[in-house]
């Protein structure tokens, strides 16, 4: 993530040296690169996003970033995490990206939080680990770092590519942070093994951690591909602040009914929004989906989107979900 901007660049020329003290802790000061031989090395938010910053399309379920059973084997997708045991986190590192071409070590973070639309950094996220000194070849590199997974909750996961040429430009909000730098991905997907007629709980966040004191936003359910509404149910309990804050709104949505006092059901499978939410900066409000399958949905695989957006109808973040028949 090396900037075109020429201000942000001096910025982080004249921040090199402290930031390499206080980061990189194994990785030794460098002389000031040249432009042409700087690195960048880059993560990638989505399957389209070639480096480019600010990156477009979605921006909370990274292809570069699986949680894995194995240390020595990449999974095609995420593998259901076990709390209390250690999973692998697998970070692909693509070089080079289109600010730079130049080779540099660097350290990889990886830092995780509770499952939810958003979290302010960094003081909403845990850190994991590290690897250090790092050499990234032309093409891609795959990083492994274990995690042992605490007891609680479900989690998102965020990694940071750092080096002394390639630094992120960070604020509080996470969404920004990963859409402005390229050695930034964001995670946040859980892998759901469902028996029939058995529900599946998943608790998750919302609120806001912007800079703003306050936000008004939605929360939107798509069902790209085979859609589990149908085969199977979804509800979602907002809990009673959640709930409060709805019918304070006016209690909009669309493609949802209202099945208990905080309790909605997700009724559209193209399309469902709970609308109108209120947050201040910084809050996580706790709700929880329930995931039902029917027999229909005996043998397929779906995933379920569930994206918070603001009041401008800009992603702020989000959970995709992947469900399939629990292996027996």
């Amino acid at each position: 993530m090396i900037s075109r901007n020429p201000r942000r660049r001096r910025t982080l020329l004249a921040s090199a040296a402290l930031a390499v003290a206080t980061l990189f802790a194994g990785v030794a000061p460098a002389v000031q690169a040249a432009p042409e031989a700087r690195s960048d090395v880059f993560i990638r938010d989505n399957g389209s996003d070639y480096g480019y910053e600010a990156s477009s399309g979605s921006l909370y379920s990274s292809p570069d970033i699986r949680v894995c059973f194995s240390a020595t084997v990449l999974c095609a997708t995420d593998d259901p995490i076990v709390q209390g045991s250690t999973a692998y986190i697998h970070v692909t590192l693509n070089r080079p990206g289109p600010y730079g071409d130049g080779y540099e070590k660097g350290n990889l973070q990886v830092w995780y939080t509770k499952q939810g639309t958003v979290a302010q950094w960094p003081n909403q996220w845990n850190y994991i680990g590290s690897k250090l000194d790092v050499d990234v070849p032309y093409g891609t590199k795959t990083v492994v770092i274990p995690w042992k997974v605490p007891i609680g909750s479900h989690f998102c996961l965020l990694a940071r590519w750092l080096s002394p040429t390639d630094l992120p430009t960070e604020g509080v909000s996470t969404s920004l942070n990963t859409r402005n730098n390229n050695n930034i991905a964001w995670h946040n997907v859980n892998a759901v093994p469902f028996k029939i007629k058995v529900p599946v709980i998943r608790p998750i966040v919302f609120g806001w951690h912007g800079p703003d004191p306050t936000a008004v936003g939605d929360i939107v359910f798509t069902q790209p591909g085979k859609p589990f509404t149908g085969p199977g149910r979804i509800t979602i309990d907002l809990g009673p602040d959640l709930a409060a804050r709805w019918r304070a709104g006016g209690a909009k949505g669309e493609g949802i009914e209202r099945v208990g006092e905080t309790e909605l059901a997700i009724v559209n499978p193209q399309r469902a929004r709970i609308s109108g939410l209120a947050f201040k900066a910084g809050e996580q409000i706790d709700a929880k989906l329930s995931f039902t399958a029917g027999a229909e949905a005996a043998g397929g695989q779906y995933t379920v989107h569930v994206t918070q957006v603001d009041q401008r109808g800009e992603e702020v973040g989000g959970v995709e979900y992947r469900l399939a028949a629990e292996r027996q």
